[in-house]
């Protein structure tokens, strides 16, 4: 970490470089108070975007999965772009928006795709597999394979055991949430985790935090690269969010 006034210029430069390189101009994140705008590059991007262990991509998937979990409308649309110039296909981003709506609320979804379709234009509907399984599919079948897939012998526990009052909300969760957005096109099994602990940490949901990072885990995610996960989000959702979520995962190792 930075120890005087020469390394911490080694992050700002660092950092603005790959900012721009982002396609991120200065007005993004503007001078607002004094010495804000220096800050973010050498904070933000020089310290953490920089880091090792989470691929440039990944570390983009994770924020934008953040901005939609809290709603911040104007920072979306400009990542959403920065995305694409980061890998991520504009499908994609419309994914990682409709993955986490399935944790904030579909509403906030549509509000929060209008906003990246306004960056990146609307699709076309041309393609019925983008949609995800067929209409006649079975979403149940296909729900309890995604499911037990990802969470193996943690897939029936607490409110997923299908017992007591969750159980019909949990069998829609079930088809529609396995079973369907799961499975559509756009993410790869590996995002879609990221974009879950993303969202999940944003809005500390601990106990589902734990649950899909262990599942992350036994999906191919080192422990370090989630913990990268949520050093990543740290500046955009607030660094007390993110360390409680870093000793909630201590605390269930």
């Amino acid at each position: 970490m930075p120890t005087d006034a020469a390394s911490r210029e080694s992050l700002a430069t660092i950092g603005r470089s790959l900012r721009q390189s982002l396609g991120l101009p200065s007005d993004v994140h503007r001078e607002c108070a004094p010495g804000f705008e220096g800050m973010f590059d050498e904070l933000v991007f020089g310290a953490i975007w920089s880091r090792p262990g989470l691929e440039l991509q990944a570390r983009m998937v994770a924020v934008v999965a953040s901005l939609a979990a809290l709603e911040r409308e104007s920072m979306l649309r400009e990542y959403a772009r920065a995305a694409v110039a980061a890998g991520v296909s504009a499908s994609g981003v419309r994914e990682i928006v409709l993955q986490a709506g399935l944790y904030t609320g579909f509403v906030s979804a549509e509000t929060n795709l209008a906003v990246v379709n306004e960056m990146l234009g609307t699709p076309m509907q041309t393609d019925a597999t983008a949609a995800g399984p067929a209409p006649d599919a079975d979403l149940l079948e296909a729900g309890i394979a995604v499911m037990e897939d990802i969470h193996g012998e943690r897939a029936r526990a607490g409110y997923a055991s299908g017992d007591g009052a969750p159980a019909d909300l949990y069998d829609l969760a079930i088809r529609y949430g396995y079973g369907l957005l799961w499975n559509r096109p756009g993410l790869d099994r590996r995002e879609r985790l990221i974009v879950s602990v993303a969202v999940f940490a944003t809005l500390e949901q601990h106990t589902q935090l734990v649950k899909f990072s262990t599942s992350a885990m036994s999906g191919g995610l080192s422990f370090e690269a989630i913990k990268e996960i949520l050093m990543q989000i740290a500046p955009y959702c607030g660094f007390p969010r993110c360390l409680n979520a870093l000793a909630a995962l201590d605390a269930n190792r």
